[in-house]
């Protein structure tokens, strides 16, 4: 059955370009200026990446918007991070004090709700341009299926990478300036309209830049 799928799913291409990198540093603003390095120097965001995370997570059920069954919240390794995140193990090491991931239990969700802690707001923002630049997020490594929606935005030093439907990420986007109290532009680098998906995926979606 999974060989089958496989093999349906060859033929209907990813569309845009392929590659998560295609979203570029000045990305398409959801804030204010549309700047990618917009920033907000000052957060109410304290705790390391897991507890940051843990809290969205919490704050998210509590609307009750629809998502998909998640796994708990995991740690991001440095030897992971291009493909979890979509930073170099460099940058990694050079920019982050932790990371954490929440994806769908079932891979056939495309839902990926992240939180980095840089080690500064000036890292945060250099996060959130290479997260969202060539070479960072790559929003298709699902098979089948994309977000909606893939967004990155910064408080203080931290992070949120959010992947998933259009309306959880809009959520996600509230409960961390709720949280946060102050945040930076939200920069949109992928979208993928679902409304035109066939039952094996299908669709083109668009990486912006």
């Amino acid at each position: 059955m999974s060989i089958s799928l496989l093999a349906a799913c060859a033929g209907q291409g990813a569309g845009g370009t392929g590659d998560a990198g295609t979203g570029s540093g000045s990305g398409v603003g959801d804030g204010a200026s549309g700047n990618a390095s917009g920033s907000a120097s000052t957060t109410n965001l304290t705790g390391n990446a897991m507890e940051v995370l843990a809290k969205l997570d919490e704050d998210l059920k509590q609307t009750g918007i629809e998502m998909p069954m998640t796994l708990p919240p995991t740690a991001v390794n440095p030897d992971m991070s291009q493909n979890d995140i979509g930073l170099s193990d460099t940058d990694f090491a050079g920019l982050v004090e932790s990371a954490a991931s929440s994806l769908a239990a079932i891979g056939t969700f495309a839902h990926q709700i992240v939180i980095i802690q840089a080690k500064d707001a000036n890292a945060a923002v250099k996060v959130k341009d290479l997260i969202s630049g060539p070479g960072g997020y790559d929003a298709q490594k699902w098979i089948c299926v994309w977000p909606e929606k893939v967004i990155a935005v910064e408080s203080g030093a931290y992070v949120l990478l959010a992947a998933a439907n259009a309306n959880v990420v809009d959520a996600a986007v509230e409960a961390f300036r709720a949280e946060a109290g102050n945040i930076g532009t939200v920069v949109t680098f992928f979208e993928h309209d679902s409304s035109n998906d066939n039952p094996v995926g299908g669709g083109e979606p668009i990486a912006l830049g």
